[in-house]
């Protein structure tokens, strides 16, 4: 969960980040699993409400 949390929303980026579905089965066994897992967090992150940024940030100044 944590390489989802971190960004990995895809079974292709978790393969490249962590090596899931690189056993023997090549993916047969987890493959829907883990995808299901990514969608999980996609929802929970599509319904968890952002606080609006604050402090720092917030001032309009432009970049350096």
């Amino acid at each position: 969960m944590t390489a989802i949390q971190e960004g990995s929303l895809s079974f292709e980026a978790l393969r490249k980040k962590i090596g899931v579905g690189t056993g023997n089965c090549k993916a047969k066994r987890c493959r829907s699993k883990i995808e299901e897992r990514v969608k999980d967090h996609k929802a929970r992150q599509s319904t968890t409400p952002v606080a609006p940024l604050t402090g720092e940030a917030m001032d309009n100044s432009p970049l350096s």
